[in-house]
């Protein structure tokens, strides 16, 4: 299993399939009609670790989003990672910046869901997300791994993060792209677009007329 680019002549995206479920991660060109066809309820993101089980919601912050019925679910990503989780009877994807991460989502994520497998979308690369030594210093204790020096910067890894907290047994796909070195088909924070990527998880139908706006 692994993802592939799919162009259907009106809009261009990634997508993963596994079982009867799909996770898609969109690209600058066409997103607008993909997320308008597939119909994704989004949440106001705010940097936690909170996951929204929209079953039984009724307010819906947070970075992540859990459901048990057959729903289209999704996040907004710029530089940050998308991780798309398959349960037995429950799909979810979480919101991983290096906030949520320290907040503690992707634990969170594997407290609820338990037995799991996982995939993960683009995000910005090692290659390209310099960040301050007192962000790079919330990571050296639990994720050292994930923390690289290069000519007296720090820079940091998502993915490594993540694969620590979720494990890289369950881990069965990852879109290893840097949305900061690919600004022909991903927006990217760093490069001051100012929109953002989409990343949501369906059913085989994709449709649900339960989505909320985020706002």
């Amino acid at each position: 299993m692994k993802w592939r680019l799919v162009d259907t002549g009106k809009s261009r995206y990634y997508e993963f399939k596994k079982g009867g479920h799909s996770a898609f991660y969109t690209t600058k060109h066409g997103q607008d009609d993909l997320i308008s066809d597939a119909n994704p309820l989004f949440l106001k993101q705010i940097h936690s670790k909170v996951i929204v089980d929209i079953d039984a919601a009724v307010e819906f912050v947070g970075d992540g989003l859990v459901s048990s019925l057959d729903r289209c679910i999704g996040v907004k990503v710029a530089d940050c990672l998308p991780v798309y989780l398959f349960a037995p009877g429950k799909i979810c994807v979480i919101h991983c910046g290096w906030r949520g991460i320290i907040a503690g989502i992707a634990k969170e994520a594997k407290r609820l869901l338990k037995n799991f497998t996982y995939v993960m979308g683009a995000s910005i690369g090692t290659c390209c997300y310099e960040v301050q030594q007192d962000v790079a210093d919330l990571f050296t204790h639990d994720y050292p791994h994930a923390v690289k020096q290069y000519d007296g910067g720090y820079f940091l890894d998502l993915k490594a993060a993540v694969m620590h907290d979720l494990g890289s047994g369950s881990l069965i796909g990852a879109l290893d792209l840097c949305t900061k070195c690919h600004p022909e088909s991903f927006f990217s924070h760093r490069l001051g677009d100012g929109k953002r990527n989409y990343a949501f998880i369906s059913g085989s139908t994709g449709n649900d007329s339960s989505r909320r706006p985020e706002g």
